[in-house]
């Protein structure tokens, strides 16, 4: 079973949108901190008939930059994942969204960390035959 970036994040991790759940295969973006502190954006692919293709990509960003976000916003760094999500919630209230939604959210997302002068890296978990989720 592949593993997802989003099972390692820790408080507050914030959901900002899933696809429609009540298919097989569901994608979620979560946003929160890694062990090291560093501001996390993940999106999750869940296959729930065939999890060995559950797989993760996420966005790791310099630990340094999203301390200067927190402060260009006037956030405690801790929040910042509440402040992404509340900033994203109207992609939380598309409704049934499609994978081509879900991608594009996280896409919005990773622009505005550009935008705020964010550096980040790709990090990715694959499922089975080197599957990834975007």
């Amino acid at each position: 079973m592949g593993k997802h970036i989003s099972d390692s994040l820790y408080s507050p991790c914030c959901h900002i949108m899933s696809s429609d759940e009540d298919q097989p295969l569901v994608m979620d973006i979560y946003v929160g901190f890694n062990i090291s502190g560093q501001l996390v954006v993940c999106v999750d692919l869940h296959d729930y008939d065939e999890p060995e293709y559950n797989c993760s990509t996420a966005a790791v960003v310099n630990l340094e930059d999203s301390h200067k976000m927190a402060r260009h916003h006037r956030v405690k760094h801790s929040h910042l994942p509440i402040f992404i999500a509340e900033c994203m919630e109207e992609w939380g209230e598309v409704i049934n969204p499609n994978f081509n939604q879900v991608r594009d959210c996280f896409k919005e997302i990773t622009e505005c960390l550009l935008d705020e002068g964010c550096r980040f890296k790709i990090v990715r978990t694959y499922g089975r035959g080197s599957h990834m989720c975007c």
